[in-house]
């Protein structure tokens, strides 16, 4: 008889994968690493994945998934205008709060290998356009300047974005208070240098948010491993 399937296989897969690319860095790991750290045999991998890239792609994407979700959550239970700086503040928390997506913004070749520098397709491009074309929606709505590029405060954020991360290694460990403190200074100083003095909309500018979380949906869906 055929041996019965186990529960949540895929899962577990991608449970330990993750676990041994935080441990060891994703060049060091194998298909039967991840097997025995998931506690299956390693035919029962390909099962699910066709090799070891699909994997990292698959762990990546959930993980994704699940930041892209807590900062949708964050956005509908936010009361009156959800601006730049709020929603700046609700994905650095939720980015720098997950290591491995933290490595993956910082294209952390000692934790993802070349994954980043190898993906063939478009999607981080894609992601930086779909923040500029959130930008100029909260320009239309009246929350952001418009005589600045959106293309420039993309680039300003990623900036300070990558600062905030590397920081720890040049400056020592942070506390969480102190980071969240930094994060909320940076995020109301650019609120206020590109405020403007004309009418806000509040609902275009959330949904201008949900409009930018819901293409990241999208993608992934269409990245997800059958």
């Amino acid at each position: 008889m055929p041996r019965p399937r186990v529960p949540d296989r895929r899962g577990r897969i991608l449970t330990a994968a993750r676990d041994l690319i935080l441990a060891t860095g994703w060049a060091d790991v194998t298909v039967a690493d991840v097997a025995a750290r998931a506690g299956i045999g390693k035919g029962a991998v390909y099962l699910e994945f066709p090799d070891k890239a699909a994997i990292l792609s698959a762990v990546l994407t959930r993980s994704t998934r699940d930041l892209t979700a807590e900062v949708h959550a964050w956005v509908l239970d936010a009361p009156g205008l959800v601006d730049l700086p709020a929603v700046y503040r609700f994905a650095v928390d939720a980015l720098l709060g997950d290591p491995l997506m933290r490595a993956l913004y910082l294209g952390d070749e000692a934790v993802l290998g070349r994954h980043v520098r190898d993906v063939a397709d478009d999607r981080y491009t894609q992601r930086m356009d779909w923040l500029a074309d959130y930008v100029a929606a909260l320009q239309r709505a009246g929350v952001l300047d418009p005589a600045v590029p959106a293309g420039t405060v993309v680039r300003v954020l990623g900036v300070f974005t990558l600062g905030l991360a590397h920081a720890p290694g040049v400056l020592g460990a942070t506390r969480a208070e102190d980071l969240s403190a930094t994060v909320e200074l940076f995020a109301g100083l650019v609120g206020r240098g590109l405020a403007t003095d004309g009418p806000v909309d509040p609902e275009a500018a959330r949904a201008a948010q949900l409009d930018l979380l819901a293409h990241l949906d999208t993608q992934l869906d269409l990245l997800k491993e059958p």
